[in-house]
């Protein structure tokens, strides 16, 4: 009989800060995580999924159910071996992956369900209809899994299923990550990082208790499906969800997993509670709805949206409102903590109208300077930078589509365009009565093609990130005690963008070649696009730039 007991088994990928790597037992990564950089796996499912993991066991065992509690943790400085050591002897039988009456994460093999390849496990990896869905490349997934790589893949797919599709008892529904992206708050090591993210647990948040909240595998029965939505108990029930039920097939000594079952599990109620690791927007229909991937949108972009404090507008992570508290526990000197941290989105983009036509998953990591998400001047000031960023786009754009329509129809007034955005950057209010020609079907598909925001943004990543640590120490004390920010930081940024822009430009303007219909749609825009950024950079507090 087949046995692979997750508490003593190596199996969750590490990485240390000399850059070695290995795989540890669940206890072992808990009990060392101090000495341990990050998980890191080359599929950022199973590392969100593998977070979430840990911290179930984590709040299963040390709360924390307030502030206070939380720092008694963070003061100790790594997690209590004991209490983890007698937490897993009492449910070793719970972890193991081929346990034959309950298997770790799973159901006991199903007599009605058909057996698929184990890679459909890997939503990321091309299966069948499925296209790659990691914009950063994923490898094909092999045929066998070890029983380490299987384990993580499970987790993956508990947490990333898609709701589509035929199944038993009733169609596939959505699992709980797989709408919005979601947020993860990274420390130093990985102790820190899941201190970091360890939020207030008590019976009121993150997800009030309607009952015992347990794990799924401190539960005495696995609970059935409804199709009219099953009850989270509460937060560890939520973090630790079986939105499928799945088997795998072992096969060899050592095992091997090749084939798998999978069918619909629990299905999440209506409404859906709010994951303290996503930001939400507002929904008519379900109040609240999870900010997800744009597939030509980096998420660095929306960073003021993520880290403003909470309105009609908007709300962002919880864990964000937890980092708050923690910012303020340093301010005040209770605790020693840095002020910079770090925060990794993983999330994904689907295709309008084709919920199940994913296009694309994406992660990525940004500098969280703990005094935004608590200081409403620094962070109007961020504000500030990215509209900017934004309406220099726009500007970019706007001016490309004169130099498309003046190649498109050389009979175009050119100029009547251009004085009609110089009009819409002086007084943007009156902005929508540029002509309706700059946005035609032709116009728009060119502009595609040239793809202008990608390039441009792309060239800002590095620079925005700069911004956005250097931002909070770029301070002058105003005559009232108050603090001003982004004295040299914010002039700096527009010249940036400036040059950004320009190189765009140049760009696409030396790939549109050299017949005279092109240079002669060039030569009349880019003076008029020259003094259109520098219009926009002094409104930002550029006093530098030249012609």
């Amino acid at each position: 009989m087949s046995s692979f007991n997750l508490v003593d088994e190596p199996w969750i990928p590490c990485l240390y800060p000399d850059g070695a790597t290995d795989e540890l037992a669940l206890f072992n990564v808990l009990a060392k995580a101090p000495d341990i950089k990050e998980i890191f796996d080359p599929s950022p499912l199973v590392v969100a999924a593998l977070h979430r993991l840990l911290l179930a066991i984590l709040h299963r065992n040390f709360g924390p159910e307030s502030l206070d509690d939380w720092k008694i943790l963070w003061q100790r400085g790594r997690w209590d071996e004991t209490t983890l050591r007698v937490y897993f002897d009492q449910w070793r039988h719970r972890f193991d992956l081929f346990h034959p009456e309950r298997p770790f994460y799973q159901v006991p093999k199903m007599e009605d369900a058909n057996e698929h390849p184990v890679h459909l496990l890997s939503l990321e990896a091309s299966a069948g209809n499925n296209p790659t869905l990691f914009d950063h490349s994923f490898s094909i997934a092999p045929t066998n899994f070890t029983p380490a790589l299987a384990a993580r893949y499970l987790l993956a797919r508990q947490a990333y299923s898609i709701g589509f599709g035929k199944s038993k008892p009733f169609y596939f529904k959505d699992s709980p990550m797989i709408r919005g992206y979601s947020i993860l708050t990274l420390g130093n090591n990985l102790w820190e990082t899941l201190a970091l993210n360890l939020v207030a647990y008590n019976k009121e948040r993150p997800i009030p208790y309607s009952g015992e909240d347990l794990p799924v595998w401190e539960k005495e029965s696995l609970p059935k499906p409804d199709e009219k939505g099953n009850l989270i108990q509460g937060y560890v029930d939520y973090l630790t969800w079986q939105s499928r039920r799945i088997h795998l097939l072992p096969e060899g000594d050592p095992p091997i997993v090749r084939r798998c079952q999978i069918q619909q599990n629990l299905m999440l109620p209506k409404p859906l509670p709010l994951d303290p690791f996503k930001s939400y927007i507002p929904d008519r229909e379900e109040g609240w709805r999870p900010r997800g991937m744009v597939p030509d949108r980096v998420v660095w972009r929306d960073s003021y949206s993520l880290f403003q404090v909470a309105d009609q507008s908007q709300r962002r992570p919880g864990a964000f409102d937890w980092a708050g508290r923690i910012w303020n526990l340093r301010e005040s000197g209770e605790i020693t903590a840095q002020e910079t941290y770090g925060f990794l989105t993983v999330g994904l983009a689907t295709d309008i109208g084709k919920a199940a036509n994913i296009l694309l998953w994406r992660q990525e990591r940004l500098p969280l300077p703990l005094a935004y998400l608590e200081g409403k001047r620094l962070l109007s000031k961020l504000k500030e930078a990215l509209d900017l960023a934004e309406e220099v786009n726009r500007t970019l754009e706007l001016h490309l589509r004169v130099v498309a329509l003046t190649i498109l129809d050389p009979e175009t007034d050119a100029e009547r365009h251009l004085r009609d955005i110089a009009i819409s950057i002086i007084k943007p209010e009156i902005g929508k009565r540029l002509s309706g020609a700059l946005f035609s079907t032709e116009v728009k598909t060119a502009i595609k093609s040239w793809a202008p925001d990608r390039f441009y943004f792309s060239q800002l990543e590095g620079p925005f990130r700069k911004l956005l640590v250097e931002l909070p120490e770029d301070r002058q004390e105003d005559e009232d005690g108050d603090f001003e920010y982004g004295v040299e930081q914010l002039p700096r940024w527009g010249r940036v963008l400036r040059q950004a822009a320009l190189e765009v430009f140049g760009a696409i303007a030396a790939g549109l070649g050299g017949s005279p219909r092109a240079l002669k749609a060039v030569a009349q825009v880019e003076g008029r696009f020259r003094w259109a950024l520098k219009q926009k950079i002094s409104e930002g507090g550029e006093h530098e730039a030249e012609e």
